[in-house]
C-alpha cells in the first residue's frame, strides 16, 4: 500500500509541475481552442477500486491548488471534483468482460491495452473539459462555443496524454 501511496505522490507532484510550469503556458500561446490539460490524469490514474468520496476529495483540492496557481476560481476545482465522481461510471463502461483483475490496480496501457486506453482517456477528458468550459462560460447559449473549446482542448490533451504515458510507463 504505501509504495501505491509514493507511486501516485510523484504522478502528482509530475502532473502538478508539469501542468504549471509547461503546458499552461503552451496553452497561452496557442489560444483560448488549444488548451492542454493533463492533470485529470492524476485522479483517472488512481486505483480502480479507489473509493469514489475520496477521489472526489482528492480531484477537488487538486483543481483547487490549479486554481490557485492559474488565479481562476475554482474552475479547476468544479471539474476535477464532477470528472471524478463520474470515473467510476466510465471506467465501468470500459470494464472489461471478466471485470477488474487483482493485477490491474491502475487503468493504463498495461494492464487494459493502447486502444481501450485512449478510448477510456478520450472519454474521462471530454467529461472534465466539457464541464470545466460550461462552468467557465456558465450558460448553455453558448454551447457551440463550449463544444469548440471542449474538442481543441480534447484533441490536444488526449495526444500529451499518450506522450505522457509513452514516456512514463505507469505500472502502478
Amino acid at each position: 500500500m504505501n509504495n501505491i501511496v509514493l507511486a501516485n505522490l510523484w504522478r502528482f507532484i509530475g502532473l502538478f509541475l508539469a501542468q504549471g510550469l509547461g503546458f499552461n503556458q503552451v496553452s497561452e500561446v496557442l489560444g483560448g481552442y488549444f488548451d492542454i490539460y493533463i492533470y485529470p490524469l492524476f485522479i483517472l490514474f488512481l486505483p480502480i477500486l479507489f473509493p469514489t468520496s475520496a477521489s472526489v476529495l482528492l480531484a477537488f483540492a487538486t483543481g483547487f491548488l490549479i486554481d490557485f496557481y492559474e488565479g481562476s476560481y475554482a474552475l479547476h476545482a468544479s471539474a476535477a471534483a464532477f470528472s471524478a465522481f463520474c470515473r467510476p461510471i466510465i471506467l465501468a463502461g470500459f470494464e472489461p468482460k471478466g471485470g477488474y483483475s487483482g493485477k490491474s490496480p491502475v487503468p493504463t496501457p498495461e494492464h487494459i491495452g493502447w486502444q481501450t486506453f485512449i478510448r477510456l482517456t478520450a472519454v474521462y477528458l471530454f467529461v472534465h473539459l466539457f464541464w470545466f468550459y460550461s462552468v467557465s462560460e456558465f450558460t448553455f447559449v453558448y454551447l457551440g462555443s463550449i463544444l469548440l473549446r471542449t474538442l481543441g482542448a480534447l484533441v490536444i490533451s488526449l495526444i500529451m496524454s499518450i506522450v505522457y504515458m509513452g514516456l512514463f510507463r505507469t505500472k502502478s
